[in-house]
């Protein structure tokens, strides 16, 4: 009689307690699951610079080969909606380490000093605080240390050679090697960074693409397209002397075009550092709005010297000019040889036995541009920093930990760079940041509707620009222009249909509109002016962010 009664009351008219039998029993189960993710020995954070969510093999094997980070993405959690905040690299990495946007930090541009607060720490202090080895390999200038990015690091490296702020992969990889070989044995915090798909577009194995002659005779064969500064020491003859150049474009061969060109070209006295007057004669062309000087393969420099033998230093830096198509391969390319070599470093760690029990999150600071939208003087744009479209937001974002966390999961949830440190310090068992705004990446629910505010400032950029997501709206305020972009990212994933003026009556996107300029307004009025000192300006200038 009683176990009748009981199945009447499980089944009949009690079953909605049955319901929140199940659902507890299940919360229960999905909680003891999550109590059950042991703390990892290591964490490894790997960001990999400009590199566009779709040039992943694992999303778009049509587009790229890149099988390391793919194992990686089918071993662990990946996220297809992911999104950076801003699209240039210092604020955006600031992001990841403070769990903060950049107009709360007033970290709007590259070279601009991150005020340190007791209040805001960075994440990779509890790292330090609970006896893990912290260290960081950056292959970007514009992250120096002194930027305010090494806190909580006892090791920080971020020397660069001479005549770049840039390191290829291999040379990350060739500094981190030993490190890891030191410390195996200790618990650690290891960031990564590398930033092959970042412009120069140049792979080690580029061929040389340049010749000057001085009076006929060859004294530089180089690669200009690795965008080296170089300084060349000269001795001109008495009278007349001509410098030619002689340009081998992989992508154009007809002498009639520009097939190259310089953002920086001085000729100076060796001695005083005084410029010389040099004339551009031969197929030439100078754009005076940002000082570009455009030349032809047999281009000449004209320097004429007194009466007697005279030391001078060509002091120059450039490109080839690439069609869109060419600069989209050497891109892939870029990002094809940064896997080669995460795949080099994960075969190091799998060595050591420092592969398991190892958290990795890895994720792109930012997209770029790859001349799908046409720049400030018509020319197809390639790069980022001033644009907010999709294109320029979305990054790749791997969570892996090999026999800790079950993978071969795709998350459709939008998540941003703001969700990572909450996501590492509660793997971790650690307490959350004071400030952090982000929340856990394996917490977050599809339907949870979050609102992603991005943004884009001056001087780097060309104008301000602030942004709003909410899936599957984009929306896009250039407060400076009065103007307003909306897309529909379901049914215009390019971006191409503005729908601002035929949606006016949609009142839930009106709603939007409004919250995105209630979030210019604010960043607008709170934005503070940060002045940077010479060195990082020159640093700035070299890495062509500044002119």
């Amino acid at each position: 009689m009683e176990k009748r009664s009981f199945h009447r009351f499980f089944n009949s008219r009690h079953h909605s307690f049955k319901k929140i039998y199940i659902l507890a029993l299940i919360s229960v189960l999905f909680l003891s699951a999550c109590q059950r993710l042991s703390r990892p020995s290591r964490v490894i954070l790997i960001t990999l610079d400009t590199h566009r969510a779709d040039y992943l093999g694992f999303v778009r094997p049509d587009k790229v080969s890149t099988p390391h980070l793919d194992a990686l993405a089918r071993e662990g959690i990946y996220f297809d909606q992911a999104y950076s905040l801003i699209p240039i690299t210092l604020p955006s990495h600031a992001s990841i380490f403070f769990s903060e946007p950049p107009h709360t930090l007033k970290n709007y541009n590259n070279g601009q000093e991150l005020a340190g607060k007791r209040t805001r720490p960075s994440f990779v202090n509890y790292f330090k605080k609970n006896k893990f080895r912290t260290a960081a390999f950056v292959s970007l200038g514009v992250l120096a240390g002194r930027f305010g990015l090494n806190e909580g690091f006892e090791f920080y490296e971020d020397s660069f050679p001479e005549d770049r702020w840039y390191l290829h992969a291999e040379e990350v990889n060739a500094r981190v090697f030993p490190w890891l070989v030191a410390h195996q044995k200790e618990p650690f915090f290891l960031w990564l960074h590398y930033s092959d798909p970042h412009d120069p577009y140049a792979p080690p194995d580029s061929p040389d693409d340049l010749k000057i002659y001085l009076n006929d005779e060859l004294i530089l064969e180089t690669c200009l397209n690795k965008y080296r500064t170089y300084k060349l020491h000269l001795t001109l003859k008495p009278g007349r002397n001509l410098l030619r150049l002689d340009v081998n474009n992989f992508a154009d061969a007809n002498p009639d075009h520009f097939l190259a060109r310089f953002d920086r070209l001085r000729v100076l006295d060796a001695t005083s550092a005084q410029e010389i007057k040099a004339d551009l004669i031969r197929g030439w062309y100078f754009r005076r709005e940002d000082s570009i000087f455009f030349f032809k393969s047999g281009s000449y420099i004209e320097i004429q010297n007194g009466p007697k033998p005279r030391e001078v230093i060509f002091h120059f830096r450039g490109k080839l000019l690439l069609p869109v198509e060419a600069i989209r391969d050497q891109y892939r390319r870029e990002v094809e040889y940064m896997d080669r070599e995460i795949g080099r470093f994960i075969n190091r760690l799998k060595e050591l036995n420092l592969y398991k029990n190892t958290l990795f999150v890895i994720v792109g600071d930012h997209g770029e541009g790859l001349g799908e939208y046409l720049n400030t003087f018509g020319d197809p744009h390639i790069g980022h920093i001033h644009y907010l479209y999709d294109i320029y937001m979305k990054v790749p974002l791997i969570v892996c930990y090999p026999g800790g966390l079950k993978g071969g999961r795709r998350i459709q949830a939008t998540v941003s760079l703001l969700d990572i440190a909450p996501t590492i310090l509660d793997i971790m068992g650690w307490e959350k940041l004071p400030q952090q705004q982000g929340k856990n990446l394996l917490k977050i629910k599809d339907r949870d509707g979050r609102l992603i505010f991005m943004e884009t400032y001056r001087p780097e950029s060309v104008r301000d620009r602030f942004a709003l997501l909410a899936s599957p709206w984009h929306l896009i305020l250039t407060p400076e222009e009065n103007r307003l972009e909306i897309f529909n990212l379901k049914d215009d994933p390019e971006e191409k249909n503005n729908l601002a003026g035929s949606i006016e009556g949609d009142e839930s996107v009106q709603m939007l509109k409004t919250r995105l300029e209630e979030f210019a307004r604010r960043a607008l009025k709170e934005k503070i002016e940060i002045a940077i000192d010479k060195k990082t300006e020159e640093m700035l200038r070299s890495l062509g962010y500044i002119r």
